[in-house]
């Protein structure tokens, strides 16, 4: 049977009829990424580029070439530079400190004081990571001033290389101390990134640096010894000696950091927790952890606590752990190198300062900014933010005046 007339003349119509030329004269571009602006303003220097001119709104549909894997690779990501941490360890060069060190650790002394330091700045600015760096310069500098010591006999060549790994240990255990010390404060999970990362650069660089410390056995775990009382009862009384004698540890810091404070300190914490911030601080973060001074003595674990607060931008408890500091002994010369170093570690590794950021927006203490405009100059620009919120963002970190404007 023959089909339909009407239906061959349509399909011949519509198979013969080439495509209308007004559907293919322009169409509107979709906004251009990021990603493909920077593809396509690639420069002959080494990895940068310029952002290239915005295109028309309406482009002619065309076949372009992709850029090849040559082309893309030489698109790099900003890299950072080094930390120059000899220019850190120079700020406290000329500190000498109101409080000797109780026990031979030293750590007082602005000779581990930078680096201790240092180490809870980098945690609290989230740059953990960077511990592995810190480690790689102080044992290049330890090696460096050992061999210089050396060429004289087997005998004492081998006692210098001896003293030097004692030395390499004791400095290993301040930064591991300080990341315990600092993970109260800036976050468990960096504390242990950074852990890591310290023991995996020593077993790289001082495989028997490495060795002598996984002998180490823990300072806060308790000694037992089970005895048998006259009922029958089994007990654990050096453990409960050892908790006891530890809460009365912290108790005895907390009153040292807060001095006449410290009762409406510890009022405050209990009656915002239901009394478990005040258990869980004075038995737990005090008394198991910070009052240990073993390693890092009290006026160092004090500093500790002000630098991660300060770096935080919390800016009540950096002012309790400032004055905490005075009161474990802490003179105005250590305490301006304290801020200096932060404000070092801060520019350095590229993050905000929240002590100058919130407080002036101009980059320093008052006077000008480092683009040259004065205080009044920027305040008039930020005239949207009230008067009471400026105000609110500056007394908050006047405190610091008493070190910084001296």
């Amino acid at each position: 049977m023959a089909q339909p007339r009407g239906f061959t003349i349509f399909a011949r119509a519509w198979t013969a009829s080439p495509p209308r030329k007004t559907y293919l004269q322009s169409i509107p571009s979709l906004p251009r990424s990021e990603d493909e602006e920077s593809i396509d303003s690639l420069s002959s220097g080494e990895g940068t580029y310029t952002p290239g001119s915005m295109s028309s709104t309406m482009t002619t549909v065309s076949v372009t070439s992709t850029p090849s894997a040559t082309d893309v690779a030489t698109v790099k990501p900003p890299t950072r530079g080094k930390v120059d941490f000899s220019a850190l360890e120079d700020i406290f060069s000329q500190v000498s400190t109101t409080e000797p060190s109780p026990t031979s650790s030293s750590s007082s002394s602005s000779s581990s004081l930078w680096y201790i330091l240092t180490t809870a700045l980098l945690l609290a600015f989230h740059k953990e990571k960077l511990i592995g760096e810190l480690w790689g310069y102080l044992s290049s500098s330890s090696s460096s001033s050992s061999s210089s010591t050396r060429n004289g006999s087997p005998q004492e060549d081998a006692h210098a290389a001896e003293t030097e790994t004692e030395e390499l240990v004791a400095v290993a255990r301040r930064i591991r101390e300080a990341c315990l010390k600092a993970s109260t404060l800036v976050g468990f999970p960096r504390a242990i990134n950074a852990l890591l990362t310290l023991q995996q650069a020593i077993e790289k660089t001082h495989p028997t640096v490495s060795a002598v410390l996984e002998t180490d056995q823990s300072l806060r775990a308790a000694v037992t010894a089970t005895t048998e009382s006259e009922d029958g009862t089994q007990r654990d009384a050096t453990a409960t000696a050892t908790t006891a004698t530890k809460s009365a540890r912290g108790m005895a810091l907390f009153s040292r950091i807060y001095a006449q404070h410290t009762p409406r300190v510890l009022s405050a914490m209990s009656r915002c927790s239901g009394g478990d911030l005040t258990h869980f601080a004075i038995h737990c973060i005090y008394g198991e952890l910070l009052s240990d001074a073993s390693v890092i003595d009290d006026l160092a674990t004090g500093l500790l606590e002000f630098v991660c607060c300060l770096a935080d931008g919390c800016g009540p408890q950096a002012k309790g752990h400032f004055f905490g500091s005075v009161n474990l002994g802490a003179s105005g010369v250590l305490l301006r190198a304290a801020v200096d170093l932060a404000d070092r570690v801060a520019g350095v590794v590229g993050v905000e300062r929240p002590w100058v950021d919130h407080r002036h927006g101009d980059g320093g203490w008052g006077g000008e900014g480092e683009d040259g405009q004065s205080e009044s100059e920027s305040e008039s620009e930020s005239e949207s933010e009230s008067e009471s919120e400026r105000d609110s963002e500056r007394s908050e970190w006047k405190f610091l005046e008493r070190v910084m404007l001296d």
